[in-house]
């Protein structure tokens, strides 16, 4: 069509009402003008595209859909469920007809107009059906939808009912249009916008006699949106009514064609309303556009009844809605229209407004909202039901308002569309209202009503995070478009906080926790699917991911076996394309980042808050403990009991945010698809390192090779650092958790990693031994443990798990097992403990004596590395022990107390706070750790037995036997030894057994009688008294220890005989672990060419592997054996003669 061809005079007065409403003219028209015809019918109806423009649109026919005979319904997706805080899930399944009150229709109760969704109607024979002019049909038709007439006399007969389109009357006759007027569907478009032209306001100050009586008839402050809304319901209405009539079809056809124009017309002046309200006259005082198209998504009508859905229904009453307005059942399937009605970019101007507005009415809403109210259930509500439309769904992650540009972390979920919905939680530090309501008081409340509180609180968090779920699953399934715009937000949110993953970190500058658990639950229900129990998707999962993708940065991050060069030369190495991965790599790896990111470290505030509160309540006990201080001072009393005051306050405060993080954190369904995708994460890293790849359908093989896969040693540390912090939280307090498919995939995880070579940080090895530690803690009905049963049986288990635990015992001590280096972890205690709970099952016991065998240097640096440990232990214990027994016996001395100035006193007092807060752990673990020496003594000798070890344990053991039994026994009579886990009769029964366990021992009973410091004849002899008297061991045992400390005695009158005798010097060698000591198996060293003995060297290697006189590497196996000079020293012992010493005191004399 060229510009000089002439206008039809229809479209020269459509022009010119829009000139007057002030909109500019094209100077082309596409498609189909009012003058003309209804089309015929075609099979796809030509493309037509939606101006972008508010006039040019007027001027256009938006495309119809393909079928006519299709309702709102018919094209509506399935509906979100949005579940309810207060009905379980059975009362809660939707209905047919897809509505936001989770698919319910409106009980007789709320009014309700004519549903507009498809209606089954029976086929009838068509002589059954009402036989009418179809073209007279439709033409009042179209006078009924849009509610208008060209005849005075039809609006009078309609009791004014239908508005008299005078004006257009008048241009129609003026035009010399063929008589008389009718409503046809090709003035549909003139009809429309005459109607929508009147302006009430300038029509009352008329001198037109009949304009008043048009207004009269006018529903009052009926808006521009209320109007075309009720025309959009009117018109389906019409469709239903054509299936009544028996209408051939070619007229059928007709019908369709009509009613596709008529709602394709009303869709698009809907939806300019919605973008630009100001376009027709309005109501004045009366929200337009969004301002009254949100409050229909935000109070959706649903049953009054108390089986209402409380998450869709308004806090607020309505009244009755008008005939014309859009019900909770009309919003779904209007939507739908709106969006096949206007293309993406079109649809963006359409829907913005709305969602600004939402934004804009949230942030009224005083106070802020939380789970506890009903305002967040609307606002969730009215976008659950826009993602059910796929386009508006799809369209979602493209709109400025989606994100905001250049947001921090802390607005990041203030200045994002879903932000405020995500961010609801139950957490103290984000919503302190929730604890003050729920869990004030705890100590006073039972534990039934606060579990029942923490029930009621899981309910409305998991209806919440399933509505998340459901929305952002909505706009993944959308698009691709919509599908990588999600991925990248949770990229951004990732990247903007990566300052949470720091240790000490200020809230005011990241997300909070409460929005990165939730984000965290929503990426694992997506992920959800990928879980299943054969891992048939692991393979998916890209190990390169982090090489190929720059969705996650870990350029900063440590790996788990990599230096920073090898990391930058396997990365660097990557192109600088970032290459699209899979989705489930994608959700994989996002998963991880926010688990880390968000549940994990909510976990570490939850750990500070519970620190805080122990330090508290020792606080408050020192506090109560001096009150006996201030009494005479009333000064002093009054701060004191204020002070005592705040403490309990803040004690309390504190244990009510605890119950608080629980909730959420210990849910039991969060817990679940927690454990589910950790413990799919765990089998994938375990298959990546599994030379076969086979694992799980093929259990790995252990050991693994010395050397790590590359792509394993890249990845980040805090893959492990997930499975570690989490599983170890559950250990602590939620051990029923895992079912034996979740403890077997823990412990075969566990055991692997265990091994040298794959994880460098040897903080997370602890980690993995402290949560089989914490699994063999007894616990509930948990015996033993509520690992112990697997671990019994498990086949790496008993196969591998003592040699495992031996290797890192050794690394542990190596590092300095008891010193500042572990901080408040303790893997020597955990591993002490493994070994406690295992060793009555003889399938361990049984490669624990395996591994003496097939290692025995290593063998012989664990046991070593256990003195060591054992002897620290005991004599910080018997220290301690000695110092409260001290400052106790002189604060029984009152008055002598009260002379101390008082500076000593709180000296002393601060000692004696310092001896008892570290002496339980030492008296533990030294008491625990001779027991574990007994253990192993009563099967395994011959390591104790060794030059380098049997010296040194006899010295301990004698040493620590006069310190219990000798002069200072007195010094360690404590108050309450309880309390510090004090079991002097345990302690001395166990090293009584060790005795016993090595009195056969011809090396061993030399060693004690060697002991010149601590043995003694008088000592072993009070020691068996001891036993016999205070019932610690039976007769027999204690005539055992008797017949011990003889023959210590006779091997002492033998050495002294032997040192009688001059020792030729070439049998002493360079160094001696005792003066005047025979070497017994002496060695050259390879490079020096030092003799020294065996014994020696290896204890000396134990150290430090290098050659003592130069300092040279050196291994044991390198020293060679001196054949020559044994005889000789075998032959000069051969010389010498026993001697048998006076007999010891008998059993019946002691």
């Amino acid at each position: 069509m060229s510009e000089n061809t002439e206008l039809s005079d229809a479209d020269k007065i459509r022009l010119k009402r829009l000139a007057r409403l002030g909109t500019s003219t094209p100077t082309q028209q596409d498609g189909q003008t009012s003058g003309q015809a209804s089309p015929p019918p075609a099979a796809t109806p030509p493309t037509t595209h939606t101006p972008a423009s508010a006039g040019s649109r007027l001027l256009s026919t938006p495309q119809p859909t393909p079928s006519a005979s299709s309702s709102p319904a018919a094209s509506s997706s399935k509906p979100i469920q949005i579940a309810s805080s207060s009905k379980p899930a059975a009362e809660r399944n939707s209905t047919k007809t897809p509505t936001l009150a989770l698919g319910k229709r409106p009980t007789s109760s709320t009014p309700t107009s004519e549903s507009v969704g498809p209606r089954v109607v029976p086929s009838k024979a068509s002589s059954h059906l009402a036989r009418i002019d179809y073209k007279q049909w439709e033409t009042k038709k179209v006078g009924e939808v849009f509610s208008v007439t060209l005849s005075k006399q039809k609006a009078i007969e309609s009791d004014w009912r239908l508005c008299w389109l005078k004006g257009l009357e008048e241009e129609l006759i003026e035009e010399n249009h063929p008589q008389p007027l009718e409503t046809t569907i090709d003035l549909s478009d003139r009809l429309l916008i005459a109607r929508l032209s009147l302006d009430t306001e300038s029509m009352t100050s008329s001198n037109d006699p009949d304009a008043l009586s048009i207004i009269a008839g006018l529903p009052p402050g009926e808006t521009i949106f209320e109007y075309l809304t009720g025309c959009w319901k009117r018109l389906y209405g019409a469709n239903r009514e054509s299936n009544k009539n028996s209408f051939t079809n070619d007229e059928k056809t007709t019908w369709t064609a009509a009613f596709e124009k008529l709602k394709a017309l009303v869709i698009s002046y809907c939806g300019m309303t919605l973008e630009d309200p100001t376009m027709f006259p309005q109501p004045k005082d009366k929200p337009v556009g969004p301002a009254e198209f949100l409050p229909l998504l935000l109070a959706i009508d649903v049953p009054s009844s108390t089986n209402g859905d409380q998450y869709t229904s308004s806090a607020q009453s309505s009244a009755p809605p008008k005939p014309g307005a859009l019900s909770g059942a009309d919003l779904l399937p209007f939507l739908n229209d709106l969006a096949i009605g206007f293309p993406s970019d079109t649809m963006a101007d359409v829907i913005t407004p709305t969602l600004s507005l939402f934004f804009q009415e949230w942030y009224k809403i005083t106070p802020t909202p939380d789970i506890m109210g009903a305002d967040w259930r609307r606002y969730l509500g009215a976008v659950a039901l826009l993602v059910q439309v796929k386009s508006i769904a799809a369209l979602l992650p493209t709109l400025p308002i989606w994100v905001a540009p250049g947001v921090t972390a802390p607005k990041l979920e203030w200045q994002s569309l879903l932000g405020p919905l995500t961010r609801l939680n139950v957490f103290p530090r984000e919503f302190p209202e929730i604890w003050k309501t729920y869990f004030s008081n705890p100590t006073e409340r039972k534990k039934e009503d606060i579990e029942a509180n923490k029930s009621n609180l899981r309910y409305t968090l998991g209806g919440l995070h399933g509505s998340l779920f459901n929305i952002y699953n909505a706009i993944v399934r959308a698009s691709p478009e919509s599908r990588e715009g999600i991925l990248d937000f949770f990229a951004l949110t990732i990247k903007l906080n990566e300052k949470r993953a720091g240790m000490r970190v200020d809230p005011r500058t990241v997300s909070s926790d409460g929005y990165m658990t939730n984000l965290a639950m929503v990426l694992l229900k997506l992920f959800e699917p990928v879980m299943d129990a054969q891992f048939s998707k692991i393979d998916k999962v890209d190990p390169a991911y982090y090489k190929t993708s720059k969705r996650v940065d870990i350029t900063e991050e440590t790996k788990i076996r990599g230096t920073k060069e090898e990391a930058d030369e396997y990365f660097g190495g990557s192109m600088e394309v970032d290459t699209k991965p899979n989705f489930i790599s994608d959700l994989f790896f996002l998963t991880n980042a926010f688990v880390h990111l968000g549940i994990v470290k909510t976990i570490g505030t939850r750990s500070r808050a519970e620190k805080n509160m122990s330090e508290i309540e020792k606080e408050l006990k020192r506090a109560e403990a001096q009150r006996s201080s201030w009494a005479g001072n009333p000064a002093m009393e009054t701060q004191g009991e204020a002070a005592i005051k705040k403490l309990k306050g803040d004690l309390a405060t504190l244990h009510a945010s605890l119950h608080a993080y629980d909730t959420q954190l210990l849910d039991p369904a969060m817990i679940r698809l927690n454990v589910s995708f950790l413990g799919f994460l765990m089998t994938w890293l375990i298959r990546l390192v599994d030379p076969s790849h086979k694992h799980p359908s093929s259990r790995i093989s252990l050991p693994l090779p010395s050397e790590a896969p590359l792509e394993f040693r890249m990845l980040p540390e805090y893959l492990f650092d997930n499975i570690t912090e989490y599983f170890d939280f559950l250990a602590r307090y939620n051990p029923d958790a895992l079912d034996d498919a979740d403890k077997d995939i823990v412990i075969t995880f566990v055991v692997t990693f265990l091994s040298p070579n794959y994880v460098n940080n040897p903080f997370l090895k602890a980690k993995l031994v402290s949560i089989l530690s914490y699994g063999l803690w007894p616990m509930g009905y948990w015996r033993k443990g509520a690992l112990f049963d697997r671990l019994s049986v498990h086949s790496l288990s008993t196969e591998y798990l003592m040699p495992t635990l031996i290797r890192f015992f050794i690394d542990v001590e190596a590092t300095g097992g008891h010193t500042q280096f572990w901080g408040e972890q303790t893997p020597s205690r955990d591993i002490q403990r493994i070994f406690k709970s295992m060793w009555e099952n003889p399938l361990h016991r049984e490669a624990f004596v395996k591994t003496r065998h097939d290692d025995f240097d290593q063998f012989i640096r664990f046991v070593n590395m256990l003195m060591s440990d054992t002897t620290f232990h005991l004599e910080e214990s018997l220290t301690g022990m000695a110092k409260i027994a001290s400052i106790q016996t002189q604060q029984a001395n009152s008055e002598a107390w009260a002379a101390q100035p008082q500076n000593e006193r709180e000296d002393q007092e601060s000692q004696l706070r310092q001896a008892e807060s570290s002496a339980p752990f030492h008296t533990q673990m030294g008491l625990e750790n001779v027991k574990l020496i007994r253990d192993i003594t009563a099967t395994t000798k011959e390591p104790f037995v060794t030059s380098e070890i049997v010296d040194r344990l006899a010295a301990s053991l004698d040493e620590n036997l006069a310190v219990l039994v000798g002069p200072k026994m007195s010094e360690l009579k404590v108050t309450n030894p309880e309390k510090y886990s004090f079991k002097p009769k345990d302690l001395l029964a166990a090293i009584a057994q060790i005795y016993l366990n090595l009195g056969n021992e011809p090396e061993f009973i030399r060693a004690v009688a060697n002991d010149g410091r601590s043995y003694s004849k008088e000592l072993f002899e009070k020691f068996a008294r001891l036993l016999k008297h205070r019932a610690i061991m039976t007769d027999a045992e204690v005539a055992e220890v008797v017949s011990f400390t003889q023959k210590v005695e006779d091997m002492k009158a033998t050495i002294q005989m032997e040192d009688e005798r001059e020792v030729p010097d070439e049998f002493l060698g360079e160094i001696s672990l005792t003066s005047s000591s025979v070497m017994k198996d002496p060695v050259i060293l390879p490079v020096s060419r030092v003799v020294i003995d065996r014994g020696t060297i290896r204890t000396v290697l134990l150290s430090k592997e290098v050659d003592p006189f130069n300092n040279v590497p050196l291994k044991y196996e390198d020293c060679k054996p001196d054949t020559e000079l044994k005889a000789k020293i075998d032959a000069w012992l051969a010389e010498g003669n026993t001697q048998k010493a006076a007999d010891v005191m008998d059993v019946d004399q002691l």
